[in-house]
């Protein structure tokens, strides 16, 4: 699950990765058992990788 809340973080889009739309996506474990469903909540802040954060 962490590479797709990097997406997430980096300003992509989940339904580029088989999300149900652009913040959600629904994922299965392997054995089929246990669903999560991943959801994003824009805030509008400055995106940490592209911005100067630190300046």
């Amino acid at each position: 699950m962490f590479p797709i809340m990097e997406a997430v973080r980096s300003g992509g889009d989940l339904a580029n990765i088989g999300g149900n739309s652009k913040y959600s996506k629904d994922i299965i474990c392997p054995d089929g058992c246990v669903m999560f469903k991943l959801t994003a909540k824009k805030l509008d802040n400055e995106n940490f990788y592209k911005g100067k954060f630190f300046d």
